[in-house]
């Protein structure tokens, strides 16, 4: 009985862990989009995230690495600081985005 109460719990475990991971997955998608979509670059189209960090101070400040395309230019990776204010504002600012060579 013990073992079954054992197994139960690392399996739920496993399955809140891979919930949290796939929420944060999906939070940096939809910044990295917000991000290409805010350097106002005609025809630079989100591609996906590769990496990601955030810090958190007075608000949030996320460091997104993640590729993006353009038409008649090929695919590139780039940089992305974006901050967003405490207190639920839910102000973005783009802060800087930079190609990466």
């Amino acid at each position: 009985m013990r073992t079954s109460s054992l197994l139960f719990a690392a399996v739920a475990i496993a399955i809140a862990v891979a919930a949290i991971f796939a929420a944060a997955a999906a939070a940096d998608t939809e910044l990295g989009r917000w991000a290409v979509a805010a350097t106002g670059l005609p025809g630079l189209t989100f591609d996906r995230v590769t990496d990601g960090e955030k810090q958190v101070v007075a608000g949030v400040s996320y460091r997104l690495t993640l590729e993006a395309s353009s038409s008649g230019a090929k695919d590139g990776r780039y940089e992305a600081v974006v901050y967003e204010q405490a207190g639920g504002s839910n102000s973005r600012k783009l802060v800087s985005f930079e190609p990466i060579h």
